[in-house]
């Protein structure tokens, strides 16, 4: 059996260990006096120093939820999603770990920032006016601030360093278009049904567009040249029934009939492999799940079903989240206020593994699906906020600092950690790993 790791706080050894025996005792002479006086002499003056103290962090100025990325030696900081109707137009890039301002950028009026991510060596800034209508994509250079391209959609990385940009509409009139990465220009465009697109991907991005008409037509393209490399059919949606829709977990394509089913079919050959019954009304999806699929409702508990024949491999109802990273799974369990408690399973058993501990996990989607570069947060008394170190794969969690004060989110930027007050306000910790 794998070992449990349970983390808290480091503590000092207790003082009930058992002392090795003392060596015989001397005299002691002129010259062991003398080096004992001076060390008591230096200890003193340590003494009367105090402690080390953690160096100073940067201040850098950021509205309350702000969005930022590190990135190329550069802190980019712009309102966040959830500031929508408050005006910020602004992204502004600062030097690390100085926190000097680098650049400016000011997005076309009436936008508003949606996310920043580092892309196709740059950084992609997605907004759209006032959070409704059609998103716009840029990259920028993260050094100079520099408009490389400008593109209307929504920008998603492939497997091949490439980027695709969809552009959804009522009534099938959306897009999907691959531009290239260095001057954006287009290289070819698909028309997007009602249902939208399905990506099929791997661990570096997406390889496979999938698109599902809603008379069944399926056609799979390539997501690097665009050509269609296979097509076929699956049931088409019972009379009378207006919503449906198909998603790609793994390498099966889900489709739901929207009357109480779903059925799954087999990318490569575009066959039939198995049904399972879903309630339209509890809000049943699923997730790719490191080799298992997982299948979640709205009211908790998860069941990770075996892809080759749907049957249940295992369930548990304590689990309101499953991801997975590195082979593994991370999965929480309620825990106390903000805190989850997290342990790490095997996926075709869902067998633990590793317990984490409590945390509040921050940490960034790098755009692939695949969440890299996981901290998590945990509130210590005397106002004190634990940063750790979430390595799914070997099941642990390791201390990355201590650091007075609360914080919503903290990113890891290598020599410094990044972290936002919940007030507003970015602080840059000067910490090596």
């Amino acid at each position: 059996m794998s070992p449990v790791i349970e983390l808290g706080e480091l503590r000092p050894a207790e003082d009930g260990d058992e002392p090795l025996p003392a060596p015989p005792r001397r005299p002691p002479g002129r010259t062991v006096r003398a080096v004992a006086l001076a060390c008591l002499v230096l200890l003193s003056m340590a003494g009367a120093a105090g402690p080390a103290r953690r160096p100073a962090p940067i201040r850098v100025p950021a509205p309350q939820g702000a969005a930022f990325v590190a990135l190329a030696g550069r802190l980019v900081v712009a309102d966040g999603p959830g500031a929508v109707h408050r005006g910020g137009r602004e992204v502004t890039a600062y030097r690390l770990p100085g926190g000097e301002p680098a650049w400016r950028f000011t997005l076309p009026a009436g936008d508003q920032v949606l996310g920043l991510a580092g892309a196709v060596g740059g950084l992609l800034v997605t907004s759209s006016p006032t959070g409704v209508g059609d998103t716009l994509s840029t990259l920028l250079d993260p050094v100079t601030g520099a408009v490389r391209w400008r593109q209307t959609g929504y920008p998603v990385a492939t497997a091949a360093g490439g980027v695709l940009v969809e552009n959804p509409r009522p009534g099938g009139t959306g897009s999907v278009r691959a531009v290239d990465p260095v001057s954006g220009a287009v290289r070819w465009t698909l028309s997007v049904p009602a249902q939208g697109v399905a990506y099929r991907r791997d661990a570096r991005g997406v390889t496979q567009l999938v698109l599902v008409e809603p008379d069944g037509r399926v056609v799979v393209h390539d997501a690097d040249s665009g050509a269609r490399v296979r097509d076929g059919r699956v049931a088409s949606a019972p009379d009378g029934v207006a919503h449906r829709y198909a998603q790609v977990v793994g390498g099966l394509l889900l489709v739901d009939d929207g009357a109480g089913a779903v059925t799954a079919y087999g990318l490569d050959r575009l066959d039939r492999l198995w049904t399972v019954p879903v309630d339209p009304r509890a809000g049943i999806w699923f997730t790719d799940c490191a080799g298992v699929i997982c299948q979640r409702d709205q009211v908790g508990g998860a069941q990770a079903l075996d892809p080759a024949t749907g049957r249940p491999a295992w369930a548990q109802e304590r689990w309101i989240g499953l991801a997975p990273i590195g082979g593994r799974l991370i999965a929480a369990a309620s825990g106390d206020g903000p805190e989850l408690d997290l342990s790490t399973l095997e996926p075709a058993t869902g067998r633990v593994l590793g317990r984490l501990g409590r945390w509040r996990v921050t940490g960034r989607d790098d755009g692939s699906g695949t969440l890299r570069g996981l901290l998590g947060l945990r509130h210590l008394a005397g106002d004190r906020t634990l940063v750790g170190v979430l390595d799914v794969p070997a099941g642990e969690a390791r201390t990355r600092a201590v650091l007075p004060g609360s914080w919503d989110e903290c990113a890891d930027a290598g020599e410094a950690l990044v972290c936002l007050r919940p007030a507003g306000g970015l602080a840059v910790w000067p910490i090596r790993r």
